[in-house]
């Protein structure tokens, strides 16, 4: 895999909250691959809350 760099134009605010998240020895992309991995889990946690079982037929239960 290519470890290619990318530059990505945050505003000053946008810059410094991010740095909250960034520990001593952490890479930018280790702080970015946390906060997606954290968006993901809430996502899906969402998706989970909205879902109804009983709305649901099982796919061996359709004629």
């Amino acid at each position: 895999m290519s470890r290619a760099e990318k530059r990505i134009p945050v505003r000053e605010e946008t810059f410094d909250r991010l740095g909250e998240f960034k520990g001593a020895g952490d890479t930018w992309d280790e702080v970015m691959q946390e906060l997606i991995g954290a968006r993901q889990e809430q996502n899906r946690r969402e998706l989970l809350e909205r879902t109804d079982d009983e709305e649901y037929v099982p796919l061996d239960e359709i004629e």
